[in-house]
């Protein structure tokens, strides 16, 4: 099952400012922090990929509709007849018909209508759904929209390039960066490695592979926080809820992705880095949330705070 996470924009900020720790910990036991200054400067360059992703007229802000199917025929367009209704203005009443067959989906164009895919235009067309890596992106106007599964469920993720929410976004607050959130870890092998089940906005329960925890210490106080991946990968990812979420950050929780530990099960938890979920700037995501045992009983004053837009 997947889920709405930017997972290749988690591994990459991941890596930009740990590359030079991971190379320090082959060198010495000592497990030595990066110099603040280049530190910084990195995790302010990470910042700015943020808001320019976000930013992006395909990004999460983009996001205006998220419309479950079932099976057989459903056919969608402005006119609130439709079983499904795509929002915004200049929008044929009907534009054609979802069919669910099992988990797959064929999209019949209605006659007069012109939507397109990869830039010719399409009568019929199989859409192919997100789990495949690659999804058929049908388009009509600044419409886009496309297949995604999540646990034996289908539905349609709409988007619209020029929604007014990219137009409103005005960056993301974050704490002040600060080197005493990079923290020094050891990772605690799972050895089979587990599945562990992690809910998401939805309602949903998803079982993702674990390789193993993260075991660290805050103001002398042991915590741990479960990681998936796969475990030969070269980074993890964290789901994990704390103490500011509700408040400052975001009430489900925040995403943090970690370089795998060295060759003795070193690593650095660098919580600057810590970032939301998509769900901060759609309704219409289906983010994962923290299980409960990736909750931390602290107040984690680093990374990412809650964006908050008024229209959402």
């Amino acid at each position: 099952m997947l889920h709405d996470t930017d997972p290749k924009l988690s591994i990459r900020v991941g890596a930009v400012v740990t590359l030079s720790v991971a190379t320090a910990l082959s060198c010495t036991p000592d497990l030595p922090l990066p110099d603040p200054a280049t530190h910084r400067a990195g995790v302010e360059a990470w910042q700015q990929r943020r808001v320019e992703s976000i930013k992006q007229p395909d990004g999460w802000l983009s996001v205006v509709g998220l419309f479950w199917l079932e099976q057989g025929a459903s056919g969608f367009g402005s006119d609130t007849t439709n079983p499904i209704v795509f929002p915004g203005e200049d929008i044929p009443p009907y534009i054609g018909t979802f069919i669910l067959n099992g988990a797959a989906v064929r999209m019949d164009v209605a006659p007069g209508v012109t939507v397109a895919q990869e830039g010719e235009p399409v009568t019929s067309l199989a859409l192919s759904s997100d789990v495949s890596g690659k999804p058929a992106v049908a388009q009509l106007g600044s419409l886009r929209w496309y297949v995604i599964e999540r646990q034996n469920q289908v539905a349609i993720r709409l988007k619209d390039t020029v929604n007014a929410a990219i137009e409103r976004f005005d960056g993301i607050e974050t704490f002040p960066i600060d080197i005493d959130w990079i923290i020094t870890a050891r990772f605690d092998r799972y050895d089979p490695p587990r599945v562990i089940e992690v809910p998401n906005v939805t309602g949903l329960i998803a079982e993702q592979p674990s390789p193993g925890a993260v075991v660290f210490r805050v103001d002398g106080k042991k915590h741990r926080l479960d990681v998936t991946g796969d475990p030969d990968a070269d980074s993890f990812f964290i789901t994990f809820g704390d103490q500011t979420n509700g408040l400052e950050t975001y009430g489900g929780g925040r995403f943090l992705s970690v370089a795998a530990p060295d060759e003795h099960g070193r690593m650095f938890l660098d919580f600057n880095l810590a970032y939301n979920p998509p769900c901060v700037f759609t309704a219409f995501a289906t983010c994962p949330l923290p299980p409960h045992q990736n909750r931390l009983p602290i107040r984690i004053e680093a990374g990412e705070k809650t964006y908050h837009d008024a229209a959402h």
